[in-house]
């Protein structure tokens, strides 16, 4: 067997993906509050960490707000309502990758 393909089948052997998702209705409270909505939007982001089984180090914290803040600049908006969420990670022997997608309805407050 050529050494290259061995090492590519063994690496693929190696690494693990497990995923979570979510939804909520606003980022921020909306009761009694007048609003249009703007739009659709959404994002990915990612992060590393190094993974040794029984000690993990991240490379960065998770981008949630980040990513909140990225979709209300689309838009201009005040708030997010309708959000849907997952993350997943991949491991690759000591390296992990995170992913968080957020997709929710911008909002602009004073209908």
């Amino acid at each position: 067997m050529n050494k290259y393909l061995f090492s590519t089948v063994f690496f693929l052997f190696l690494s693990c993906v497990s995923s979570s998702g979510g939804i909520a209705t606003s980022n921020i409270p909306l009761e009694g509050k007048g609003y249009k909505v703007l739009g659709p939007a959404e994002t990915t982001l990612s992060w590393y960490s190094l993974d040794m089984g029984f000690l993990g180090i991240p490379f960065g914290t998770p981008p949630v707000d980040r990513a909140q803040q990225i979709l209300l600049k689309k838009y201009n908006g005040d708030a997010l309502i309708n959000l849907r969420y997952w993350s997943d990670r991949s491991i690759f022997t000591i390296l992990t990758r995170h992913r968080f997608h957020l997709k929710a309805d911008v909002v602009k407050l004073g209908k």
